[in-house]
């Protein structure tokens, strides 16, 4: 059901109607939604999150820092996903993004022990003038062997 809600979600946003000419660079902040799957437990849980950042708009290319913070609406547990990194992406249109990413992770599950690992992402981000409206999906490689398939929807405002 949740991965139908994405799909429908990146469908939306890759189909919008163009817009104006947007600057592509400056800070960004914003919520997102999604589900989160590992390899590990085998389980397929709901995430929500806060992500951050700053483009500078280089052209045909946007660059910069990411972060977010990620967890989980699982009930028997507190799990977290702290990350940092940068991403760096190609402009389509007017006011969209074709980007990619890549990241420091930690995991954390109930506060126990943490795993780090690497994230990678790909995305598409689209311009409202002040808002953008964003679909990613991720995959992290962690210590031990854990492996994360995520794919969120955003939505968030810059500034």
């Amino acid at each position: 059901m949740i991965k139908n809600v994405v799909i429908a979600a990146a469908m939306a946003t890759a189909g919008l109607a163009a817009t104006p000419a947007l600057a592509q660079g400056g800070a960004r902040v914003g919520l997102e939604l999604g589900v989160v799957d590992d390899d590990f437990l085998g389980t397929e849980d709901a995430t929500y999150g806060v992500t951050a950042g700053y483009d500078f708009d280089l052209g045909n290319l946007v660059a910069g820092p990411v972060a977010s913070y990620t967890a989980t609406f699982e009930n028997d547990g507190d799990i977290r996903d702290v990350t940092v990194g940068g991403r760096i992406g190609a402009k389509v249109g007017a006011a969209s993004l074709f980007y990619g990413t890549i990241a420091y992770t930690n995991l954390d599950a109930d506060g126990a022990s943490s795993i780090d690992g690497v994230k990678y992402g790909l995305g598409l981000e689209h311009d409202f003038g002040g808002f953008y409206g964003a679909v990613e999906t991720r995959y992290a490689d962690y210590e031990l062997g854990v492996e994360t398939y995520q794919t969120v929807i955003a939505a968030g405002v810059k500034f």
